[in-house]
């Protein structure tokens, strides 16, 4: 399994519990944090008292002395930020302790009575959402925890939501079309939260710093700089309060005398501490702070906003980063309805959650309710097949996943909804591998009332009946009553953006996240050698690192690469605009763009930008037989020319890679072309760089010590040009890994491989009387023809037919 499936799968299991986990705690904090984002412009728009805001605020010495009232203490005087607004004074009861809050009037000290209601009610959320109205102790570790697993949270559905192609804008932040149901919620969810990420991750960041005192003190080891470190605890030395020597050397720090928040001494040793805003101050939160001794005056520490620099800045910014207002108007704005998107998970996460819960269980214990076949000739449905069941099982569908020739006609009526990814093969035939299938299912008559179907076709529109088989298929499910999800879809040579297109319409039908899986990776180039050297058909041995596990006869899929300033040119030689607008797959882009991305070009005069369009063969992967059985993936690659003398894309990237130079490819297992065991037969037949694979068995059978019989018939043009791996093939017949090796040179000799084979019919019958295998590779109009009517005439068609159906006879022809 990729490690991208497990990254996918462990986000979404940490992302689903702990979302539930806290899901109500994060609807509290969520919502009151939406409404204190909005406080400072709420409470400075609100009415207030008629105050004199001609007169200058009182000295602090007086003011304390005009806000003093019987039985209470005076702790903490919280003076307006600009004039014409009333002060606030918060005192502890004498006896009981109990908080007291009363404004006032800060040019006369004058009481006005209690705090307004809405400064009430901002408090009353404050304490919502800080510890849940709960005791403090209790409270606020419920919602720093909280906040600490929203962290993890948010990195998890990061993850989770994360596209394949990680730089695309648009697949980051745009919304999909063709969403509904539950794939239209989840869209929602994961869209809001992506778009929110970066606000929510700073408060989630922040937030335990104002609950868990070992956090703070992380924060500020982490942060602080040495110079800025100060005593836990200040003391006051002399005893009393002088109110009047303290404001003096106040007025000497800050010449403006102007304050926001000032806090007395309760008792005994205590000191007293000034927050002010320094002339220029960012915000309303950037505080220059001071201590003086209680008794003396004595300036104890201070510490002026202006002059902090780097983590010590940002720790006095905390605050304000948490809430927003460090962004002014912006911020308010923003973290508020970040804010509010975060409680707004809380809903639709659980519903997300219960529907899945929701859907349809199976009847019996152990089995899928949606089954995923495939017919498959060189392993192109099979692997998009394992790709489809990977992506399903993320999203928590249980499914069956089997080759339609281990499939039985009336086993379909088994289960709820089939997905069929069927290959043509040839003109319009089923592959080797389902022709018993199509057989038996032509011959059903099992009803298959009820059952919902989607069919992926794969072929090659070079051929005349195009996707024939997939097509068939689908008109034989709706013959015996089942239902189509959506119209059977065309796949031409393995086009991603058609199976792309056929993935997002089966999430929109299944309600599933639709994010596409290519499973692509980063190969490079260790060497690559030209074989014959001074041909016209150059070959070339190409070996390419790379993570990930295969065997003998499996593929590498390489991913071709064009550059736009490059079409763009060509695009101009024929005389066309390539920033035409063209339709492309349903949605209108630019010509340049389109074929970059979409199509092989080709140089076809006398066509509009929209014909040239519709001309053209998808840009799909390239597949290369691999010509090793372990280590570095080595390749044959023919450097195919094109008739306007360019080389092809893939063809010619892998002729012309240089040592270090990386590719994007995509191992592809092909379990119709592997080795049944080591004491099995072989007959290898193979033509040009068909030989690819024989060598990668050889080199497997070298290796397990095999001493089974193998025969290797190859053929090409000329011994001269194009005798390839000499050596290694004598040293195969030299230590016996191979038995036989026989040549057809077709323009030395004029013979191909069927001719070879044809003339030793009384050892084809021995090595087939002893179990062998036969394995053809290379031209399927060559000699995937050639060996067919070969084999046919020397052992019959219901031999051969025979040969197909018990596995014993192979094919990977192109």
């Amino acid at each position: 399994m990729s490690s991208k499936l497990w990254s996918q799968r462990i986000s979404f299991r940490l992302h689903q519990w702990l979302g539930l986990a806290c899901c109500a705690v994060f609807l509290v904090v969520g919502l009151t944090g939406a409404i204190l984002a909005l406080e400072e412009p709420v409470t400075r728009a609100w009415p207030e008292p008629n105050i004199d805001s001609s007169q200058r605020p009182l000295p602090m010495p007086a003011l304390a002395s005009a806000l003093a009232l019987p039985g209470k203490k005076l702790y903490r005087i919280y003076a307006p930020q600009s004039q014409g607004l009333a002060g606030q004074a918060f005192y502890l009861d004498a006896k009981t302790q109990q908080p007291y809050w009363r404004t006032f009037a800060p040019a006369s000290g004058k009481l006005l009575g209690a705090r307004p209601g809405i400064v009430r009610f901002f408090a009353t959320v404050r304490s919502i959402h800080r510890w849940l109205l709960l005791p403090h102790s209790i409270g606020s570790v419920i919602t720093s925890t909280a906040a600490l697993l929203g962290i993890v949270l948010l990195l998890a559905g990061i993850v989770r939501r994360a596209p394949d192609r990680l730089l695309s804008v648009k697949d980051w932040l745009f919304w999909k079309k063709g969403s509904a149901g539950r794939h239209r919620l989840w869209q929602f969810h994961a869209l809001v939260g992506t778009w929110c990420f970066i606000p929510l991750l700073i408060m989630t960041l922040t937030g335990p710093r104002f609950g868990f005192h070992w956090y703070r003190q992380a924060l500020e080891g982490l942060l602080a700089s040495p110079s800025a470190a100060l005593p836990a605890k200040l003391h006051s030395t002399t005893p009393g309060l002088n109110l009047t020597a303290i404001w003096q050397q106040y007025l000497r720090l800050h010449p403006k005398g102007d304050y926001v928040r000032w806090q007395l001494p309760q008792q005994s040793g205590e000191v007293v501490s000034v927050r002010y805003l320094g002339p220029n101050a960012p915000h309303s939160h950037a505080y220059s702070t001071a201590s003086f001794d209680a008794g003396s005056g004595q300036l104890l520490a201070a510490s002026a906003y202006r002059n902090l620099k780097g983590g010590d800045k940002l720790l006095a910014d905390l605050y304000a980063l948490h809430t927003g207002l460090y962004f002014g108007w912006f911020g308010y704005l923003i973290w508020s309805l970040c804010a509010l998107a975060f409680a707004s998970f809380a809903v639709t996460g659980v519903w997300l959650f219960l529907v899945r819960r929701a859907r349809p269980k199976d009847k019996v214990a152990g089995k899928a309710q949606l089954l995923i076949t495939y017919a498959s000739q060189s392993g192109t449905a099979a692997a998009c097949g394992q790709r489809i069941k990977g992506w399903l099982d993320s999203e928590g569908i249980h499914s069956h996943f089997t080759a339609m020739t281990s499939l039985q006609p009336s086993q379909l009526a088994h289960y709820q909804q089939v997905l069929v990814l069927a290959a043509t093969y040839g003109e319009g035939e089923a592959p080797d591998s389902a022709q018993a299938f199509r057989t038996q299912f032509a011959a059903s008559e099992h009803s298959l009332a009820g059952l919902e179907v989607a069919v992926l076709a794969f072929g090659d529109s070079q051929y005349q009946h195009f996707c024939a088989f997939g097509h068939w298929l689908g008109e034989r499910f709706t013959g015996l009553g089942a239902t189509l999800m959506m119209p059977v879809t065309e796949v031409d040579r393995g086009a991603e953006h058609a199976i792309d297109d056929w993935r997002q319409r089966l999430a929109g039908v299944l309600s599933v996240n639709a994010d596409s899986q290519h499973d692509w990776q980063t190969g490079q180039v260790m060497a690559n050698r030209c074989l014959n050297r001074g041909s016209l058909r150059e070959v070339h041995d190409v070996h390419i690192a790379l993570a990930g596990d295969y065997c003998a006869g499996d593929l590498l899929e390489v991913l071709p690469e064009q550059s736009l300033s490059t079409i763009a040119a060509r695009l101009r030689a024929l005389g066309l605009d390539p920033d035409a607008k063209i339709q492309f797959a349903g949605q209108a882009l630019a010509l340049g763009e389109a074929i970059t991305r979409y199509l092989t070009f080709a140089p076809i005069k006398g066509l509009s930008p929209q014909q040239l369009v519709d001309s053209l063969q998808p840009l799909a992967p390239r597949c290369y037989s691999i010509a090793s059985s372990q280590g570095p993936v080595r390749l044959m690659v023919r450097r195919v020319i094109s008739a306007d003398g360019q080389a092809g894309l893939a063809s010619g990237l892998l002729s012309d890679a240089v040592a270090g130079q990386t590719l994007k490819v995509r191992l592809r297992s092909h379990p119709g072309f592997q080795l049944a065991d080591s004491t099995t037969p072989l007959i290898m037949l193979g033509a040009g760089t068909g030989l690819a694979p024989f060598l990668g068995f050889l080199d497997q059978a070298k290796l397990q010590g095999s001493k089974a019989p193998r025969w290797l018939i190859f053929g090409e043009r000329s011994q001269a040009h194009d005798h390839y791996y000499r050596h290694e093939l004598t040293t195969f017949l030299t230590d016996g890994t191979l038995n036989r090796l026989d040549f057809a040179w077709s323009r030395d000799e004029g013979r191909y491989v069927q001719d070879v084979l044809a003339g030793q019919a009384a050892l084809l019958h021995q090595y087939l009387e002893a179990g062998a295998h036969i394995y053809v590779c290379g031209s399927l109009d060559g000699i995937g023809a050639g060996v067919q009517q070969c084999l046919e005439t020397v052992l019959g068609q219901p031999f051969v037919a025979a040969l197909l159906a018990a596995g014993r006879y192979h094919r990977d022809l192109y």
